[in-house]
C-alpha cells in the first residue's frame, strides 16, 4: 500500500531530473559523489525506496542545489512542483 492510499500524500523524488539537467551520466555522478555506479543508476531512474541523509548531502554538494530541489512532499489532491517550493 502506498502512502497516497492512506491519504498522506507522497514524497516526489526529482534526483534523476536534476542529474540529467546537469548533463551527468551515472558514471560521472559516481565519480563525483563516491557512490557506487549501481546506486547512481537507481537514483537517476527513481528506483529507490529510501535514501540516506549523507547520500542526499553528497548530491546537494555535487549538484549545487538545496535539498528541496531533489525531493519534495506532495499532499494528496494538491498539484505541487519543485519550482513552487520556497
Amino acid at each position: 500500500m502506498k502512502n497516497s492510499d492512506l491519504g498522506e500524500g507522497e514524497v516526489v523524488v526529482m534526483i534523476g531530473e536534476i542529474v540529467k539537467s546537469h548533463g551527468l551520466s551515472p558514471s560521472e555522478l559516481s565519480q563525483l559523489t563516491g557512490l557506487s555506479r549501481p546506486s547512481c543508476y537507481k537514483l537517476i531512474e527513481g528506483d529507490i525506496k529510501r535514501i540516506e541523509l549523507n547520500t542526499l548531502a553528497k548530491l546537494c554538494h555535487v549538484l549545487h542545489v538545496p535539498i528541496q530541489h531533489l525531493l519534495f512532499y506532495q499532499p494528496v489532491g494538491e498539484l505541487s512542483a519543485p519550482g513552487q517550493i520556497g
